[in-house]
């Protein structure tokens, strides 16, 4: 099976960069002649993949974090009747890394490239997203894992500005800290499958098909990749001494049975600011504008290697 290789040489601080000849031999070994082609800057890697696809490659693997694999789900869409026919391997490099949590012998590289070979793709959701981008023009991506709208898009930027050398969890936590002292809460209308979920003074409102998201915190315990279903999660801003009971209750999934948090199921939300404060916009981890945002499933559009059965 013709192999492309979309890898991000910045992943991890660059340690992908630093580490290129043995990684480049690994891959080699464990897939066989691929073909690799480097990301140089961002939302290069939806034009690779979508270049690969168009150029013959039946199967994608993207070398990256989050960022990266969001960004060769949006070029496998791109592609068209054609991506339908593209299985997706993902390979982990990235300063989170949530949604390897969901696939199985994630932790090592290897073992997640004999994956890629042994394991037949199952075929999972995608979710697809219009929001305003930081230029002003609405923006049209494709998510994999959990797209949100609050504080998150701010824990991004913190994230991206933080040392790497910080585990992915402890990166993640101190952003949170520094984003709810920086963060101005947004009141937003919410609408689901055309009915009003509510009016909520967020910190955050997540869309998800995966479950984990910001360095390990479980924000959607419930949610399946194939039931066709996004789980939306919302919590609201409250004072300091009742979001931290909410923030603990994040890493085990708890915190669904606190009164500031709202879940519900749907396939369209439609999320519209109604005060001037920004719901700031995360992807998969990226933070590239914000509200006003629609949300749509795109029920199996992708075929990924090595999904833990539990999460389908």
């Amino acid at each position: 099976m013709p192999i492309s290789v979309i890898v991000n040489p910045a992943s991890r601080g660059g340690w992908v960069s630093r580490n290129w000849l043995e990684l480049e031999a690994m891959l080699r070994r464990e897939l066989g002649d691929v073909t690799v082609h480097r990301t140089e800057r961002p939302g290069h890697g939806r034009m690779l993949a979508k270049q690969a696809v168009d150029a013959g490659a039946t199967t994608l693997v993207s070398f990256g974090g989050d960022g990266t694999h969001s960004e060769v789900v949006s070029g496998i869409v791109d592609a068209g009747d054609a991506g339908k026919n593209v299985t997706l391997g993902i390979l982990h490099a990235g300063t989170g890394g949530d949604f390897r949590k969901l696939l199985l012998a994630s932790e090592d590289l290897a073992a997640s490239c004999r994956v890629i070979v042994e394991k037949e793709a199952s075929p999972i959701d995608a979710g697809e997203v219009t929001f305003e981008a930081h230029s002003g023009a609405p923006e049209t991506r494709v998510f994999l894992n959990i797209a949100s709208l609050g504080m998150g898009g701010l824990v991004d930027q913190y994230v991206a500005g933080q040392s790497k050398k910080l585990p992915g969890k402890a990166n993640y936590f101190l952003a949170s800290v520094r984003a709810f002292f920086g963060y101005t809460p947004a009141t937003v209308d919410v609408d689901v499958d055309g009915k009003r979920m509510g009016s909520f003074t967020i910190s955050n409102l997540c869309v998800c098909n995966g479950q984990y998201a910001g360095g390990g915190m479980h924000f959607a315990p419930n949610a399946r990749l194939a039931d066709g279903l996004f789980d939306v999660v919302v919590l609201e801003h409250a004072p300091l001494a009742k979001s931290l009971g909410v923030a603990k209750g994040l890493y085990d999934g708890s915190h669904v049975r606190s009164p500031l948090v709202h879940v519900t199921q749907g396939k369209h939300v439609v999320v519209a600011p109604t005060t001037p404060a920004r719901a700031w916009m995360d992807i998969d981890g990226e933070a590239p504008g914000f509200a006003p945002a629609e949300f749509k499933v795109l029920p199996k559009a992708l075929r990924v290697h090595g999904v833990r059965p539990e999460f389908r």
